[in-house]
């Protein structure tokens, strides 16, 4: 169930890694002491998707529903600011979100994703490969699940970000990590001249920390854990204007238009593809195969019409009996009903043709 926390009084603190394209703060919850993110829909330029945090919230009441290891969102409101909220992955004090572009970045020194022409290269092979060089293929099942996941909610956004691995550090990773932290960051007060000379050396190269230096860093927690599914907003059409949304409603060839044309931000040999088109060929590897129909199938048996009906239409109860007007409109609820039901047949259509 969705709930609504009041986060005027909370204080904000700094930290140290808010990886995507929203605006996210962090917070100290007074009562528990534990560290929340609070995110906004996002609003740059002539784009304002002030219904987009609705869609992280739909999306991870929808994934928990099914069966995913989804990062559970809820309301929030601070001052006159209504977003989403969550409660931080990890323990502060023992563990560390590596985020999945780390990984690849020190597999491949050439995978640059701040260079858009560079782009074709974050394909479901590289992180496979680079999955593989850290000894952490264990977890392309989890990766399999994110890309059903985002098939059935139509992410467009799950890239080198918006998925990790959780280390919990060793007395070792944890220098080496803070080391790392202190170099790039220039915060080298109170150590000694000298050694700072030699820590430049040896973690740096062109002002740059150096490659097998990020691969040692990487390699050094054997404790580790997949994360959570996480920022998950871009989904249920949370771009589309309300003349956009009407006419989806009102027309099918418009809304099957609409989800024929999404495509999954993880790429296929260097080819951004359609969702589906991905698990199609996810299936066509004897290795994945069995992997991607055990989560179609799943997702299938427990995907209750009414029970998601419910879920969706009741989202912003709380914040509607606050007497807050940030509501979901009624139409756009509907829409991502719409959208649900009809990706559902489609990943319906993949399974009965591949089981």
């Amino acid at each position: 169930m969705v709930k609504l926390y009041v986060i005027t009084d909370w204080y904000e603190t700094r930290y140290f890694s808010t990886g995507g394209t929203r605006n996210k703060k962090v917070y100290v919850n007074p009562i528990d002491g534990e560290y929340y993110f609070f995110k906004e829909s996002l609003k740059k330029g002539n784009r304002d998707y002030k219904y987009e945090f609705w869609s992280e919230i739909i999306a991870s009441e929808i994934g928990e529903l099914l069966g995913f290891n989804v990062l559970k969102y809820h309301i929030a409101i601070r001052g006159e600011v209504v977003g989403c909220i969550s409660k931080s992955m990890i323990n502060q004090a023992s563990d560390e979100l590596i985020e999945g572009g780390k990984y690849l970045q020190a597999f491949d020194s050439t995978f640059n994703p701040e260079d858009i022409k560079l782009r074709y290269k974050y394909d479901f092979d590289l992180i496979k490969r680079a999955l593989d060089a850290f000894e952490k293929s264990n977890y392309l099942k989890e990766l399999i699940e994110i890309i059903v996941f985002d098939a059935l909610i139509g992410n467009s956004d799950r890239h080198q970000e918006n998925w990790a691995i959780i280390n919990s550090h060793t007395l070792l990773s944890e220098g080496f990590a803070q080391i790392e932290r202190d170099v790039v960051s220039g915060n080298l007060e109170g150590i000694p001249l000298w050694l700072r000379r030699i820590m430049s050396r040896v973690f740096m190269t062109k002002g740059k920390i150096r490659p097998e230096v990020k691969t040692a860093r990487l390699m050094l927690p054997k404790n580790t854990k997949f994360a959570p599914i996480y920022d998950s907003g871009c989904s249920f059409g949370r771009e589309l204007d309300d003349g956009r949304v009407k006419l989806m409603l009102e027309k099918q060839e418009e809304l099957e238009r609409y989800v024929s044309k999404g495509l999954s931000e993880i790429h296929w040999d260097g080819e951004k593809i359609s969702h589906f088109d991905l698990l199609k060929y996810l299936i066509g590897k004897e290795e994945f195969k069995n992997r991607v129909l055990q989560s179609l199938k799943r997702v299938i048996e427990r995907f209750d019409y009414k029970t998601i009906e419910h879920v969706i239409l009741s989202v912003d109860k709380e914040i509607v009996d606050s007497g807050n007007k940030n509501i979901l409109p009624k139409e756009r609820k509907e829409l991502v009903l719409k959208l649900l039901s009809l990706r559902l047949e489609k990943l319906g259509e993949i399974y009965s043709q591949h089981k």
